[in-house]
């Protein structure tokens, strides 16, 4: 039987198949990149997505959320609107959309060609209700953001991740980073008291993370 409160190092499609249906609270995560999984073509990288989508469809609970947070990019000389056919996957599986917002990356400056200095945060739900309070009312948020140590990833910060973790779910209820990183959102979890589970499949990541978070 799957343990919580646990940072795993596991490719996350064998834990998700061992959690219960309609059983997690809050799965508050970003896709990877299409880069990052070495992947060369859309169409791969969208069933790869909608996979994982299907998991979470079948393991949130009715009143539950799924937070995404992602990133657009260019790629083939356009624009791959990732977070566009997240809204639509989801939609597919009986979601709404019901909230969203901008988070902005530190430098909105930058010169990237291929991505954009901003994420879109993006909560779905079937049946659950949010408190309209405090800074969750912004529609665009910015909080400094740092690469990690081991690659080109950004770590959320930490109360960017209490924000979403405070107003998407309670006290021991169960939060998943299914795509974990640098294991901010099960140390931020597990600072509420919550019930969590985070895993990352590059055992570099993942050391690093494990370092700087002591999650165990």
């Amino acid at each position: 039987m799957l343990e919580w409160n646990q940072f795993l190092w596991v490719d996350s499609f064998d834990i998700l198949s061992e959690i219960e249906t309609r059983s997690v609270d809050l799965i508050f995560t970003s896709v990877p990149d299409l880069n990052d999984l070495n992947i060369k073509d859309i169409s791969t990288y969208e069933t790869f997505i909608s996979n994982a989508m299907d998991q979470f469809g079948r393991i949130t609970k009715d009143t539950g959320f799924v937070a995404m947070c992602q990133t657009d990019r260019k790629i083939n000389a356009q624009v791959y609107s990732k977070h566009a056919f997240i809204i639509r996957v989801m939609g597919w599986l009986g979601f709404v959309l019901k909230d969203y917002k901008i988070m902005v990356v530190n430098d909105i400056d930058s010169k990237d060609q291929y991505k954009f200095p901003y994420q879109h945060l993006c909560v779905f739900t079937r049946k659950g209700t949010i408190p309209r309070k405090g800074e969750w009312l912004r529609h665009i948020l910015q909080y400094e953001m740092k690469k990690h140590t081991r690659g080109p990833y950004y770590i959320w910060n930490e109360n960017f991740v209490r924000l979403v973790i405070e107003n998407l779910s309670s006290e021991n209820d169960k939060v998943l980073d299914p795509f974990s990183g640098s294991g901010i959102v099960p140390y931020v979890a597990r600072s509420l008291n919550r019930q969590y589970l985070g895993c990352e499949i590059n055992q570099e990541i993942y050391n690093a993370s494990l370092m700087r978070t002591a999650i165990v």
